[in-house]
């Protein structure tokens, strides 16, 4: 692989980021995000009781909507912007010039949302679908300021305002719903206008930004269109993950009733805080990985195989809580109408490894440069994730959904190994402690869904193997992140 250029202008200090930094943002976002899932719980509970199986079937439809077209808010451009502020910020462009694109952007979304939703769930459910999809505006203006913090390390405090908005918006949601108030007062107060007062907060963390101040001025079309292209193939990677991740929506509507509607997208909401989590976790360490990639192949380094594995446990340890907690968890957020949906929510708890492997390999391949070869990826992953909710979802329902999901992402794990597994024979070593720390949850999960395996006997087994996989590897992280 060639060697990045040198770097053709400013550098922030070597010693601003280091994997102290990386901790600190890391854990801030994780305790930011908690309370911030916190709420989205409270938040849900509140709307299941407010408002009827049907019309959370509305809801939920036009939710999975945004996720899935919440690509076209950032369609590759941070973790462009970030790996350029990492290794030349002189290629970076304004963060003022980066806005317009991703309002423009928003507004397209905020516009398939509504119609599509108004296809899958009848024209009564567009009002409701507007307001849900019109958080997608303010939330492009803090994906946009998220870059820069991102390459700082300072998400964390992104983290924190989003987790006392998401408690100011559960305030008003509960006022409203005791006040009676409709679906569509609901989403307002609970959910667009936060995002609304979180854009405008995030203005004023840009401009303490150290990378936003560093960025030169001039040329700032340019590099808009510079990073637009170097995102090309990192936007297509990225439209197709978001489809292959929630065409469930439109398949699960076509073959289940409201009912089983409800229970299935109630389920996946536990699955969206994953890819949330992935996304953090992974987006903190692409600095750092963009940064040693200059350095050092990335392919045969220890660090790569340690991160490997240690994303493997951390999302073993998600799908052994899911496997363990479904039913409370489900019975909590929908209560007794709903509570069928924890079957479901055991189905997907390998979502909570293999999405964690996943994440971390995309960011791996953008840090190297190849993020033309992971688009490929993708694009079978798509085709295989037709193939199968043609076959499985249409006749099994929700219950074939959920297979399709893991599987789906099981694909792109096998696909983008290939190089590390050519790498020598650690790299192998870690590919196959994280695959078996994947089979292990897999298994427990079918076992539990079947009744063969009591939950929470089958989340410490979860929890147990896959601390038995990756116990050196978990261990040498730990101390790489004690501070000195």
């Amino acid at each position: 692989m060639a060697a990045s250029p040198p770097p053709s202008g400013p550098q922030p200090p070597a010693s601003a980021l280091s994997a102290r930094t990386a901790a600190r943002t890391v854990l801030g976002q994780t305790a930011g995000r908690g309370l911030t899932l916190l709420a989205v719980i409270a938040s849900t509970a509140v709307v299941t009781r407010s408002v009827g199986v049907s019309t959370f079937a509305d809801w939920a439809t036009a939710l999975s909507l945004v996720a899935m077209l919440g690509f076209l808010l950032d369609p590759g451009i941070s973790p462009i912007v970030v790996r350029r502020l990492s290794q030349d910020p002189a290629l970076a462009p304004a963060p003022r010039d980066l806005l317009r694109v991703r309002l423009v952007l928003a507004a397209g979304a905020v516009v398939v949302v509504t119609a599509a939703t108004g296809a899958l769930r009848g024209l009564a459910a567009v009002p409701l679908a507007l307001v849900l999809a019109a958080q997608l505006v303010p939330r492009a203006a803090v994906l946009n300021a998220g870059a820069w913090l991102q390459a700082d390390h300072r998400l964390h405090r992104q983290s924190a305002l989003e987790a006392a908005l998401a408690l100011a918006g559960l305030a008003a949601l509960a006022t409203a719903a005791a006040l009676g108030a409709g679906a569509e007062w609901l989403a307002a107060v609970g959910f667009t206008i936060p995002a609304v007062v979180l854009a405008g907060l995030m203005r004023r963390e840009l401009a303490l930004a150290p990378s936003a101040r560093a960025t030169p001025a001039g040329d700032g079309a340019e590099r808009v269109r510079s990073v637009l292209r170097e995102a090309a193939p990192l936007a297509g990677a990225l439209i197709l993950v978001s489809l292959y991740a929630r065409l469930h929506v439109v398949f699960v509507n076509a073959a289940e009733d409201a009912q089983g509607v409800a229970e299935y997208l109630l389920a996946f909401q536990f699955i969206e805080q994953l890819f949330v989590v992935a996304g953090i976790l992974a987006g903190t360490l692409l600095p750092l990985l963009a940064a040693r990639a200059a350095r050092v192949d990335l392919l045969a380094d220890r660090s790569t195989h340690d991160g490997l594995v240690g994303m493997a446990v951390l999302g073993a340890s998600a799908t052994a809580v899911l496997i363990a907690a479904a039913e409370p968890l489900v019975r909590l957020l929908g209560g007794e109408q709903l509570a069928g949906g924890a079957t479901f929510l055991v189905l997907l708890a390998p979502m909570g490894t293999v999405l964690l492997v996943t994440f971390f390999l995309g960011y791996l391949y953008l840090a190297l440069g190849l993020a033309g070869r992971y688009l490929r990826f993708n694009a079978a992953a798509l085709a295989f994730n037709l193939v199968l909710h043609a076959t499985l979802t249409l006749h099994y329902g929700a219950l074939g959904a959920a297979r399709v999901a893991w599987l789906t992402e099981l694909l792109v794990i096998v696909l983008a190994a290939a190089p590390l597994w050519r790498a020598g024979a650690a790299g192998r070593s870690a590919l196959l402690r994280a695959g078996a720390t994947i089979a292990v949850g897999i298994v427990a999960a079918e076992l539990t869904a079947a009744g063969a395996l009591a939950p929470v006997l089958a989340g410490l087994l979860v929890l147990g193997a896959a601390l038995a996989l990756g116990a050196p590897e978990v261990r040498r992280t730990l101390v790489a992140l004690r501070p000195a």
